[in-house]
Order: C-alpha cells, then structure tokens, then sequence
C-alpha cells in the first residue's frame, strides 16, 4: 500500500471507510429495530396486565357481594341494621357475640391497588357494595359467566358495580335499589 501524499486517499482506503459506514447504517437499522420490538413487548405487557387486574376486580367483586349477602343474612333478630356500617365489620361482624368473618380482609381495588373503594350506600343506611374507584376504560364488554352478565356493556371500571341487591336481582331478600355515593 503506497503512502498518502498531502492527505489523499488511496483506493484501498475509500474501500474501507465505505465498509465502515455500510456497517454503521446497518447497526443504526438493528437499534431501530429493536426499539420497535420492545415497545411492542411493553405494549403486549401492559395489555396481560390489565388483563389480570380485571380478572382479579371480578374475584374481589364476587368476595364482596358474598360478603355483603353474608352479613344480611346472618343479621340477629333484635339488629335492624341489616348492612355493615364500614367495611371492617366484614372482617369481625360487631353484632355477633362470637368471632363471625365475612372477609378475609379488605382487599384493595386491583386496578388501583389501594383500597379505596368507592362505596355503595344501602337504602336503610350502611353499605352494602364497592366499585373500583379507576374509571380507565375496560378491556371486557361482555361476559359468558352469567354472574356478571349485569355487567355487560358497561365501558369503564367505576361503572362495575358490586353490590348484594344489584348482584341477586329480584331474588334478594329485600328487593331495595341501591343509592350511590
């Protein structure tokens, strides 16, 4: 290889640089690429996310309405406040004289993953449901379970509501509507 006189570039060497910024151009494309795929990825992931979260509202839903069917029907006769005031006295129910659970525990909104619940207040006072406080739009439109086909339709997470009455349709005991906050 002959030595460049005044800064010249040899053939061989026009050679090179072209390589080096055909490889350049090509390790540019590849980050592109990958850049693409991850958003994607974080798309795909958030979406199973949200996904898990709903399933998990409708778990929680369902232990809430049972919880609130539970403490109406084990009401004492000489009680005439057939709704829990707080949803505490679904943990350890004030009105009996042993230890009587309805809940596990106060379990958080899932799609908030606090609990702060937004309450539903029953027509005689206390209350007797919960619904999410997100009111993000929801992935389901429908539902198959005909548990929660007074569902159906309802396009945001605020809009699903789990209470005792709502739930048990005309074969509640006390076929009341209910009033929300």
């Amino acid at each position: 290889m002959s030595k460049p006189i005044n800064n010249q570039r040899t053939p061989e060497m026009t050679s090179v640089c072209r390589q080096i910024g055909f490889t350049y151009i090509g390790l540019l494309a590849l980050i592109a690429m990958i850049a693409v795929a991850s958003a994607a990825t974080v798309t795909v992931a958030e979406l199973v996310r949200r996904r898990a979260a709903e399933d998990e509202l409708l778990y929680v839903g369902g232990q809430y309405i049972k919880a609130f069917m539970e403490y109406d029907v084990h009401t004492p006769n000489q009680y005439p406040q057939r709704a829990p005031l707080k949803l505490e006295d679904l943990l350890k129910d004030p009105r009996q004289l042993g230890t009587q659970r309805y809940l596990r525990q106060v379990y958080p909104d899932p799609m908030t993953g606090k609990p702060d619940w937004q309450l539903i207040a029953a027509p005689g006072g206390g209350i007797m449901g919960v619904k999410s406080a997100s009111c993000a739009r929801t992935i389901k439109r429908s539902f198959l379970n005909p548990d929660w086909a007074y569902l159906d339709g309802k396009p945001r997470y605020c809009d699903w509501v789990f209470a005792y009455v709502i739930a048990c349709g005309a074969n509640c005991r006390y076929n009341e509507k209910p009033q929300e906050d």
